[in-house]
């Protein structure tokens, strides 16, 4: 379903539950961007805390729009494909719900990356640490502050394109939606090697980059980990990557 709208830049597709930590951050983060064009879809499954409240104090700020889906129904790739159908921008943004921009010119470095060459099929970003992340965390996000050139990610495995922070073409997810048999994660890195299967590229783009945390230490890294590449090797077997 695409809906009958005078079509924009950008739609932002926002994942949200119980996110009143730093969804304010996020949202002030997006009222600053320069690059105004751009629509913000709330996909919210099943808030308690004062998340909606929250994004509602923004209507006035931002072109704003707020669905809600059952908390039993959400999957990741479902809650994005169901942004996706009510996005009117020539562009998908996937950002997490407690993922924060880190600059006012995050959206106009990420959108900008598609107008390079014509065989871009999405974009993603560097990863930084959040203030409150652990010292582990630092540990493993702090290299992300000396990336600074953009570069082809086709053979990355693990969180390539990964919807913390990405752009994809909204003609191309109409092509393709994302996978919804992979329901704990993992669906953006299928779409990303079914469009390199065909000849399209995936950026990296250090200056599309957000703070994000899990507030993770040694035991639930290492789950994440086996976690990641579990799923990981799901699309590797399935597009035979080398």
């Amino acid at each position: 379903m695409i809906p009958d709208f005078t079509p924009m830049k950008a739609s932002i597709v926002i994942r949200t539950k119980n996110e009143e930590k730093r969804i304010g951050d996020v949202l002030n983060s997006l009222v600053e961007q320069t690059e105004k064009d751009f629509e913000l879809i709330i996909v919210d499954s099943g808030s308690t805390d004062r998340t909606l409240p929250i994004i509602e104090s923004f209507n006035q700020s931002l072109d704003l729009r707020i669905f809600k889906i059952a908390s039993n129904d959400f999957t990741y790739p479902f809650a994005c494909n169901f942004g996706a159908e009510r996005a009117r921008g020539d562009y998908l943004v996937f950002l997490s719900g407690h993922s924060i921009p880190r600059n006012k010119d995050w959206l106009k470095n990420g959108l900008l990356d598609f107008t390079q060459k014509n065989n871009i099929a999405g974009v993603y970003g560097t990863v930084l640490p959040s203030k409150d992340a652990t010292l582990l965390e630092w540990f493993y996000y702090v290299p992300g502050f000396l990336e600074f050139r953009k570069k082809i990610a086709n053979k990355k495995r693990m969180g390539i394109l990964g919807n913390t922070n990405s752009i994809i073409r909204r003609d191309l997810w109409c092509d393709h939606h994302y996978d919804e048999s992979y329901k704990d994660g993992g669906e953006d890195g299928e779409w990303a090697y079914f469009f390199i299967n065909k000849g399209y590229n995936i950026i990296k783009d250090p200056q599309f980059a957000v703070y994000h945390s899990h507030g993770y230490w040694i035991k639930d890294t290492i789950r994440q980990y086996r976690h990641w590449k579990k799923v990981a090797n799901k699309f590797i077997n399935k597009y035979k990557i080398d």
